[in-house]
């Protein structure tokens, strides 16, 4: 009787901690303090576009490049709302960034180079009390090459 006794309380103390954990509701997804789902809007304050054809010291600079072909054509005044996605990218019109890194004061977001528009970092700064967004800065670079000579197109786009 005590070995039954003694293997039903083994039993029950195996078993109750399983039943413990399987309870306990799963917390929400986190990506640097915001949740998938989470909205905030914007204001275009600065945009800066840049392109740099061929090397050296016979490269060519405009410093008001027209914004290219892949990359977002935003405006200053114009307000955008970002939405965090499911596995934490940074969305917005005619872009989904990927989630690298949350930490105090700001998240990191930047996608794998691809042909064409590649993202560069681009981060939303973060009010150090409240994790609220404070302002983000958003990141463009194209490569084109033509006839051996490389046209490098530089975007920043900075929201307040």
């Amino acid at each position: 009787m005590k070995k039954l006794l003694l293997r039903t309380f083994a039993l029950i103390a195996a078993v109750l901690p399983l039943s413990v954990a399987q309870a306990a509701p799963k917390p929400p997804a986190k990506f640097g303090d915001f949740s998938p789902g989470k909205t905030f809007t914007f204001t275009v304050k600065t945009v800066t576009s840049v392109s740099t054809t061929g090397l050296g010291p016979g490269a060519v600079t405009n410093d008001n490049a027209p914004i290219p072909a892949g990359v977002p054509a935003l405006h200053v005044g114009q307000q955008v709302t970002f939405v965090i996605g499911k596995k934490g990218e940074l969305i917005g019109p005619g872009f989904k960034i990927a989630f690298v890194s949350g930490g105090p004061g700001a998240n990191g977001y930047a996608n794998k180079p691809k042909k064409g528009a590649t993202l560069t970092p681009t981060s939303v700064a973060k009010d150090l009390t409240t994790n609220e967004p404070t302002w983000v800065n958003l990141n463009f670079a194209t490569v084109k090459i033509a006839k051996r000579v490389p046209t490098v197109n530089l975007v920043n786009y900075l929201f307040e």
